[in-house]
């Protein structure tokens, strides 16, 4: 997974290095450095590492095994414009996503993690109205559909939709948006845009960077202490879903 970071207050950014440093400590190095948390002065050498080492790895395994397909999966959110946030959109995909879209081009495929719409107003994002997740942003499950489609005008290939979900501890909310997204996604397909396969994220509740244990995005909870696994109503939804498009649509789903 490849994530590039947006630009964060200047508090946020001094918080940033200030971690890398304790970690560095830590650790007993000079340096210390996560993919994750990239200063924003070294976001450029980042992606510039990055890109040299996915060239190589591609190269390394066609040379052994040509018939792999080989691509890049990155985290891109659904960008939309209002009239007049056009410039402001393209802004940020051209920041934010492109370089890795046109570096997928000499790629078997492109990789799509996608949670979130954001819609650019004339003035910066807009926050529109309706229901929220456990992420506090608007629940829109056409959001998968609008970022594989962009991925792929981008790109030039096929699509593997690495990442898909939602964090909720409402499930009522996760079983309808599973299916109501992958509507979508087939909807897409059924366009033309060539999707590989749909992998949800996830099957359990499980930790997460930032939110801990706190954040719900599992098929199945866990019980932490004796580790007792038990079905949502969603996973029976996911379940339905997939019955529903593996023959017909099998590009749309795993």
């Amino acid at each position: 997974m490849l994530q590039a970071g947006a630009k964060l207050p200047a508090e946020a950014e001094a918080l940033k290095t200030r971690m890398l440093e304790a970690a560095a400590h830590a650790a007993g190095s000079d340096t210390y450095a996560s993919a994750n948390v990239i200063p924003a002065h070294r976001q450029d050498e980042f992606q510039a590492a990055f890109t040299r080492a996915h060239r190589a790895a591609r190269d390394a395994i066609k040379a052994r095994r040509g018939d792999l397909p080989v691509g890049v999966s990155i985290a891109i959110a659904d960008e939309v414009a209002l009239p007049g946030g056009e410039e402001r959109r393209d802004a940020k995909r051209a920041a934010v996503y492109d370089h890795w879209l046109r570096e997928a081009r000499h790629d078997d495929f492109i990789g799509v993690q996608n949670y979130e719409r954001i819609v650019h107003g004339p003035d910066g994002e807009v926050t529109p109205a309706g229901e929220r997740n456990g992420m506090g942003t608007v629940i829109e499950p056409a959001s998968l559909a609008g970022a594989v489609r962009y991925a792929h005008e981008v790109s030039g290939v096929p699509v593997l939709v690495t990442e898909h979900g939602i964090q909720t501890p409402d499930d009522a909310q996760r079983a309808a948006f599973v299916p109501a997204a992958v509507e979508h996604l087939a909807a897409e397909v059924r366009a033309g845009t060539p999707v590989l396969g749909y992998c949800h994220w996830t099957l359990m509740d499980n930790f997460e960077w930032i939110f801990g244990y706190g954040a719900r995005l599992g098929l199945h909870e866990v019980d932490r202490d004796t580790f007792e696994r038990r079905p949502k109503p969603s996973a029976k939804a996911y379940a339905e879903v997939v019955r529903r498009h593996r023959g017909p649509l099998a590009g749309a789903s795993s």
